[in-house]
């Protein structure tokens, strides 16, 4: 079976977009090419569809006035019939009498009419057009009365009502002031909650802290640090509780600040040689940006140029909580540049360097291995962290997992239970254990009487060192040999004299070479030598002449 990929928008999807993810995320479109809009053409096509809308609600209500009006009309031209009737006794009279009766019925019925009006009479116009009261409820600007050409007072109103309903007139940059972060670019802009501080990164490597509150006119940060020593700030964003900030820069390892800028952990680097990056504990490349959880505190999570996706938690920076690989269609490898959480915190979602957005369930793991039995009808599942996980329904499936859900965990046997077995020295126990001392007294006059524990010890050796000890010039024989021996400096440039030196204390003490060949030498035996005198008369005579 086919290995599920990630719900990520790439292309066009056969299936179409799930109908789920669109309420989840709360817009739909997913996939279509995105469409420029005219701002002030909307706003323009809102304020005549509007009009347009509030016309036709005049004409209808006018209609409906004009109904009632001739309503009333007939049912006071039926009141009036009877009199009439009344006062003709005889219709056949002649034409002049009936006309003369008829005219002065009408006008009786006149003045009666006239008698009910109250206030002067109303104009033509007004009398032909009902009294509209409801035009407060009316929303935008009420068009001209019908049969009249105002045409310039609907040019100012036009004017107006743009004005007022223009968006970029809503924008609060009628004044500023200008904060000194550094001479490089500003590319991070961090708010707490609250809105009291500001906290701003660049590529200076530095990180400024800004209080409102606390500020002059001189508009100085009061800290500023860096955070990631020689590595550019990429992203700065306030916890929701405002108590933290998660700093993102260009190394691997994100850190974690709190609101006076002291570190409060930093994530671990990963081992950039392994080749699944879900293996290894953090990111081994180049961070992108960084998002808090909307709803768990101490939860955040970074993408990096690695191309994965990794959530942390701020009590363990030793390894990542989860690890989530975006890939293409094709199966391969895709950076993603920016991530973020949806708003209920379920949904993880990531945009990639190919153009698409990828979106994970933040609870659930890359299904590996997916099983299905017929008779159980239940679904197992093999998952990439190391657990296997049983789907079932209770009134659908059969067996398999529900035989286990309803027993209770059994409690461990005595019997299986192994005891720890105690050895016990001949010296612990009691008859063997030294007598406890009450009090210390004692036991320092004792301690005083014996020699070995009360001797004094001996001062350091000032000197070459004497009695087998060496000076205080070094604790070692190498250093005494070389400050006695090696460092000599007694002149032996004749080596003559220098044996000679030594001649006569070899001659009255023959220690050193005399006694070790006394037993393996020969006896000395010397010649013996004539004098001089004797010596001159055994030469022969020709010497003596010649001399």
């Amino acid at each position: 079976m086919e290995r599920p990929g990630p719900s990520g928008v790439t292309g066009s999807d056969a299936s179409g977009p799930d109908p789920q993810l669109a309420v989840t995320m709360g817009f739909t479109g997913f996939g279509k090419k995105a469409r420029t809009f005219d701002l002030e053409a909307m706003f323009e096509q809102t304020r005549r569809t509007a009009v347009e809308r509030s016309r036709k609600t005049l004409e209808a209500r006018e209609k409906e006035e004009e109904m009632n009006r001739e309503k009333e009309l007939r049912r006071q031209s039926e009141d009036l019939e009877p009199t009439s009737s009344g006062s003709n006794v005889a219709r056949d009279c002649s034409k002049s009498s009936s006309r003369d009766t008829s005219s002065s019925e009408s006008e009786a019925s006149s003045e009666s009419s006239d008698d009910e009006l109250i206030g002067p009479p109303l104009p033509l116009k007004m009398a032909e057009e009902p009294v509209n009261h409801m035009e407060e409820d009316i929303l935008g600007p009420l068009p001209p009365p019908l049969g009249e050409d105002v045409e310039e007072d609907d040019d100012d109103d036009d004017d107006d009502s743009e004005e007022e309903e223009n968006p970029v007139q809503k924008i609060p940059d009628s004044h500023e002031i200008t904060l000194k972060h550094g001479t490089k670019t500003v590319s991070a802009l961090g708010l707490d909650p609250s809105g009291a501080r500001l906290v701003t990164g660049g590529y200076d490597y530095d990180v400024k802290f800004w209080d409102f509150a606390g500020m002059d006119a001189s508009f100085k940060a009061f800290r500023s640090l860096q955070p990631c020593e020689c590595h550019q700030i990429k992203s700065l964003q306030y916890s929701n509780t405002g108590d933290m900030i998660l700093v993102v820069s260009g190394s691997s390892q994100a850190k974690v600040i709190d609101r006076d800028g002291f570190e409060v952990m930093e994530c671990i680097k990963g081992d950039q040689y392994i080749v699944d990056m879900a293996n290894t504990k953090g990111h081994t490349a180049m961070l992108h940006t960084g998002s808090w959880h909307p709803k768990i505190k101490g939860e955040f999570m970074t993408c990096s140029n690695d191309a994965t996706v990794r959530t942390w938690e701020v009590e363990n920076p030793k390894k990542q909580k989860s690890v989530f690989k975006p890939r293409t269609m094709q199966g391969k490898k895709v950076i993603p540049t920016t991530c973020t959480y949806s708003r209920d915190g379920n949904l993880i979602a990531a945009a990639c360097q190919n153009g698409s957005i990828q979106i994970w369930d933040r609870n659930l793991t890359s299904v590996v291995r997916c099983l299905w039995h017929p008779k159980l009808n239940q679904i197992m599942v093999g998952t990439g962290n190391g657990l296997a996980k049983v789907y079932y329904d209770p009134n659908k499936s059969q067996r398999g997992a529900k035989l286990c859900v309803v027993k209770t965990q059994r409690k461990a046997k005595q019997a299986e239970t192994l005891t720890q077995d105690y050895i016990i020295t001949p010296h612990a126990l009691p008859m063997f254990r030294e007598p406890r001392q009450r009090s210390t007294r004692k036991q320092l006059e004792k301690d005083r009487l014996d020699p070995l524990k009360s001797h004094k010890p001996e001062p350091p050796v000032a000197g070459p060192g004497r009695g087998g000890r060496v000076g205080t010039h070094g604790g070692t024989l190498s250093s005494y040999i070389v400050k006695n021996i090696a460092l000599d400096k007694t002149d032996d440039s004749n080596p003559r004299e220098a044996i000679l030196r030594h001649a006569k204390a070899a001659e009255d003490n023959p220690y050193w070479v005399s006694p070790a060949y006394s037993k393996t030498q020969p006896k000395t035996m010397f010649a013996q030598v004539e004098s001089d005198d004797e010596e001159a008369k055994n030469e022969p005579e020709w010497k003596k002449r010649k001399i």
